[in-house]
């Protein structure tokens, strides 16, 4: 995202190589006569990275964390300018309480989610704003699911059924989190009860399910409205994969202090204190294996690191498309790297405003804007190409939701804004450097830009007015800076035909080459979290 408008900032976290012991003439010496200790490459350094760095090394690897970039993070890596400080990626994170997933995995590594979440608006950490309705989503889920019943009697039956749907999966989610972390209890066997219900769902869309439950087209546009929290819209998306993602909310939202970067840096922090190392600017450009078992990766410019282990925590159609040897892989499964589809372009702004957004009628929230009550069609410019003539945008006032001060100056604010656009409109640029891409880029840049400022401007009046900086990302600009495919910040879309068993997964033919990251169980930072424990786990149980 900065690279369009916007500075870095440049993370000083750059490593040497493995500090190996080498004899004259460069060359290393046998693993039997160095070390037992097993080495472990972790590719990318996003949250799924991150987490595979710090609990390798917890487990007891040597491990090198390689990005290509100038700086880790991935999308938790925040920009600057002027003093104005946007995040790339991270808007808000639920289960943060302890006993919860993301408190317990953080937990385990020795960072204090409490002191690292602030709570958003119990009242509205979501707010849907429709043409005439304005929904305010708040915690716990029986407390939401009244308000929209006060707000839609006719509907009582639907949302019972629907909300008992979501209800499950929360207690599904919350099972699942313990078994992970090996902390069960034997109420969890009461969400097994709800488990046949929910499972018809893992094969059906999510419009099929909400207007199964309710029929006032406002009430299906509302419970459709966090569509854009994983880039697809409720016709595609898996029903069940929707309902594990609103019910990771259930109990709330959060934001991290410092933003994107607070996380990134406790991150990065709890696996330096286990001893890992990080090295930027190292593109990786073949993993190596010999005999079906990785032996280490080749960076550009020819340079080999040689591991046991490799985590690979960027997009897995690149990992097993381009980076693995086609005769390591089965023909089916590079066939499905090659196929595979990802989720929706993003397109973002960074504002920096003078003076307080709260005045404008932000708050601690996430806004969604939609222009009209059809959902989908936010997401029709995947389909057709074409940008809607009303964008549907999502508005996180990050200065609003962390209390810290960090990222906008004394009495300003920073807003960050974004909408989803076709990728395909950006392709004939997508292999030109950033400054080779010429004014019909810039023009388009451009034209997308006012088309998302006249809507914010139509919505919050005044607000643009107040816009002392401005700093825009393209699709392009997520593909420099993270490799993912067709700059998808959420991995492959979680449609029918590839989500759950569908999809990839941890463990790879090759031994010792495991997958983490958004790829594997979805978008955000839960999910990415469990990432790099199930690699970190797999890797440990990994034959020497």
């Amino acid at each position: 995202m900065p690279g369009e408008h916007g500075s870095r900032v440049v993370s000083p976290r750059a490593r040497d190589s493995f500090s190996s012991p080498r004899p004259a003439g460069g060359c290393t010496l046998p693993r039997s006569i160095m070390s037992s200790t097993r080495r472990a490459i972790v590719i990318g350094t996003g949250t799924g990275g991150l987490a595979s760095a710090a609990f390798l090394a917890r487990d007891g690897f040597d491990v090198l964390a390689l990005d290509a970039s100038a700086e880790i993070g991935g999308y938790l890596a925040p920009f600057s300018r002027d003093g104005f400080v946007f995040d790339q990626g991270l808007h808000y994170v639920g289960a943060c309480r302890p006993g919860q997933l993301v408190h317990e995995l953080l937990e385990a590594l020795g960072v204090d989610a409490a002191e690292l979440f602030h709570e958003l608006d119990p009242d509205a950490f979501d707010l849907y704003r429709f043409p005439d309705l304005d929904i305010r989503v708040c915690r716990p889920l029986a407390a939401y699911r009244e308000r929209l019943t006060a707000l839609f009697p006719g509907e009582t039956r639907g949302l019972r059924h629907f909300f008992g749907l979501l209800d499950g999966a929360a207690r599904m989610h919350e099972a699942l989190a313990r078994n992970i972390l090996g902390r069960p209890v034997l109420s969890d066997l009461v969400a097994l009860t709800g488990v046949p219900a929910l499972l018809q769902w893992s094969q059906r869309p999510l419009r099929e399910l909400i207007e199964q439950s309710v029929t006032d087209p406002r009430l299906r546009a509302v419970l459709g409205g966090q569509s854009g929290a994983w880039a697809l819209p409720p016709s595609r998306v898996v029903a069940l994969a929707a309902l594990l993602y609103m019910a990771h909310f259930s109990d709330g939202a959060f934001f991290p202090r410092g933003g994107g970067g607070g996380l990134r840096d406790a991150l990065a922090g709890a696996a330096e204190a286990k001893g890992a190392r990080f090295r930027t600017r190292a593109l990786v450009e073949h993993i190596e294996a010999e005999r079906g078992r990785v032996t280490g990766v080749v960076l550009a410019g020819g340079e080999r690191i040689e591991a046991d282990v490799v985590v690979s925590a960027i997009d897995p159609t690149i990992t097993l498309g381009r980076l693995v040897s086609a005769a390591e892989l089965p023909t089916s499964l590079r066939r499905k790297a090659a196929v595979i589809e990802p989720s929706m372009a993003m397109f973002q702004l960074g504002l920096g405003l003078r003076g307080d957004a709260r005045a404008r009628g932000l708050s601690a929230q996430n806004v969604w804007l939609y222009p009209s009550y059809d959902v989908e069609e936010g997401f029709s410019a995947r389909f057709t190409g074409k940008l809607p003539a009303r964008p549907m945008l999502f508005v996180s006032p990050t200065s609003i939701k962390d209390p810290s001060g960090a990222l906008a100056p004394e009495g300003s604010s920073s807003l960050v804004v974004l909408t989803y656009v076709p990728h395909a409109k950006f392709r004939k640029w997508q292999s030109l450097p950033e400054a080779e891409r010429g004014p019909a880029h810039a023009a388009y840049r451009d034209e997308i830009t006012r088309w998302m400022l006249e809507e914010l401007d139509t919505r919050y009046p005044g607000l643009v007015g107040d816009v002392v900086v401005k700093a825009c990302g393209t699709p392009l600009t997520a593909a420099d800076r993270t490799r993912n495919a067709a700059g998808a910040p959420f991995g492959p879309a979680m449609t029918l035909s590839q989500w759950g068993p569908k999809g990839f997964r941890t463990r790879t033919p090759v031994t010792g080459l495991f997958l983490a990251g958004s790829g594997v169980f979805g978008g955000g930072v839960a999910p990415c979290l469990l990432s790099g424990l199930a690699a970190a786990m797999m890797a440990k149980l990994s034959p020497r």
